[in-house]
This record gives structure tokens, C-alpha cells and sequence, in this order.
């Protein structure tokens, strides 16, 4: 199996994993998560890697991608791109779908789960939030942003939510890739990336809130999600590189990140 939800639980958190009933692993394998639909697309796709790999996700889901702003990608040595995450998974795959016209050195930072696709385990950089050693990863990610090369980022660390006013936006971005932007000296594209995911996915995420429910849930939804963008065109567009000189030392680094994440939402 690519895909087994069942030995991942267990890996991630074995404790957990001893209480839950077989029936419920079953009815989140092939109900909610849909495994072996998913596990059959990557048996008949082993031997696509990398950029194609995520191509022929786009063309399976019947997901088309457009995109804007081409020409503000430094076309070589260090950068970081700063998104908005508003589908889950299929970010990474529509961005990967086209980057290789313009970056082939491109690496994502990315949750640990997805490392689990061996398909795109080189352009992938795994951030482990699930288990409990979530400090080993760390090295890894420093030396992601130290790297001569292109490293895409979702500030945010989750998929966006539904707000209060009905919106659909981020959470507040973590202020890391403007530390590490200043640190190795690298520009920021801002990057914006259209779409949402169902009413469904919200409302459990309101839900899960409000009940104090600190494990996210939500997340259970997103292979449901991959099916439901078919159909769609997913617009990505790229803004102008910010300038490590540009960022203004008399203000702070969370409050630049609340300003990259404008800039991106205003693309």
C-alpha cells in the first residue's frame, strides 16, 4: 500500500491507535479518506516523479491551473514563496503542476504525512506535526531556507478557515520565513492561490473548535476535498519579490508577516 491510514496512525500515535475500534480505521480508510481510490492512482502512476507526478494528479482530478505573474520568479539562486493555503494537499500539487517552467530547484515544506507519497519525496521537505518528536525536523528546515535554491512555504501551517464575516482566509502566518529571509538573505515572492473547500470541511472545523477539540479533525476531510476541486481552475498568482534590504529592521518580523500575507491576498 502507497497509502495506509491504519499503519500511520499507529506510527504517529501509537497510544490512540490501540483505542480505536477496527470498524472506525475501516470506515476512515475507505469512507472518509478513500484509500484505495487513492492507492490505485499511485499503483498505475509508480514511475511518475516529481513535477509530472503532480501534472498527472491536476489531469486525473480534472483540476486546470492558470497562471499570472510568471515574470516575478527570480529565475536562479535563493527564494522564498509565501502562499495562502486555502485547499490542502492539491496547493502543493497545482503550484508543482507549472514551477518547473520557470524553477526546477524548488523544494516545499510540507506536514510529514505527504512524505509518504514516494513519488515526490525529492522536492519535498517534511515537517513532522503529527507525532511526537516534532523537534526533528527542525535541521531539516533550517538547511531548507539556508539552501541556495527556491523554498515554498504556507505561513500559516494550516489549511485556511471560514471566518466570522463568512471569508474564507488564512490564519495569522507564522513570522519563520521572514526570520529566515533576513537570516540568508533571500527575497520573498508573495503568492496567492484561488479556491476553497467545502461547507462541510468549516463547519467541523467550527465545530471542533467550539467543543475545545484541540486535535484537528478537519484534516480527516481533505482527501474527500482533492475529489470535490474536478471541474475547477485553480488560478495561482505570483506578486513582486520582496528585497531582504526592504524589510525594515524597526519592525518586527511577525508584523512583516501580517504584511506579506496582505500583499499575497491583495494579488
Amino acid at each position: 500500500k502507497f497509502i495506509d491510514v491504519d499503519a500511520l496512525i499507529k506510527e504517529k500515535n501509537p497510544g490512540i491507535h490501540r483505542f480505536i475500534p477496527r470498524f472506525i480505521l475501516r470506515y476512515l480508510s475507505e469512507t472518509v479518506i478513500h484509500e484505495s481510490q487513492f492507492n490505485e492512482f499511485m499503483t498505475e502512476h509508480f514511475d511518475v516523479l516529481n513535477f509530472d507526478f503532480c501534472r498527472a494528479v491536476c489531469e486525473h482530478f480534472d483540476v486546470k491551473v492558470r497562471v499570472e505573474g510568471l515574470e516575478n520568479i527570480p529565475k536562479e539562486g535563493g527564494v522564498i514563496f509565501a502562499a495562502n493555503h486555502p485547499l490542502g494537499g492539491m496547493d502543493a500539487m497545482v503550484v508543482m503542476s507549472t514551477m518547473d517552467q520557470c524553477r526546477t530547484d524548488v523544494k516545499f515544506l510540507v506536514n510529514d504525512v505527504l512524505m509518504n507519497i514516494p513519488n515526490l519525496k525529492k522536492l519535498f521537505v517534511g515537517v513532522n506535526k503529527f507525532g511526537l518528536t516534532a523537534r526533528d525536523g527542525i535541521r531539516a528546515v533550517d538547511e531548507a531556507f539556508a539552501a541556495d535554491n527556491a523554498l515554498f512555504i504556507f505561513p500559516a501551517g494550516l489549511v485556511s478557515r471560514m471566518t466570522q464575516y463568512k471569508v474564507i482566509r488564512d490564519l495569522d502566518w507564522k513570522k519563520t520565513f521572514v526570520t529566515k529571509s533576513r537570516k540568508y538573505n533571500k527575497p520573498i515572492v508573495p503568492v496567492h492561490i484561488s479556491g476553497q473547500l467545502s461547507n462541510r470541511f468549516y463547519r467541523l472545523a467550527k465545530i471542533r473548535k467550539f467543543l475545545g477539540i484541540r486535535v484537528n479533525l478537519e484534516m480527516l476531510l481533505l482527501a474527500q476535498e482533492i475529489l470535490k476541486q474536478g471541474g475547477k481552475t485553480i488560478v495561482v498568482k505570483y506578486g513582486k519579490p520582496i528585497q531582504p534590504s526592504e524589510l525594515n529592521k524597526s519592525i518586527k518580523d511577525q508584523e512583516w508577516a501580517y504584511e506579506i500575507k496582505k500583499r499575497a491576498y491583495n494579488l
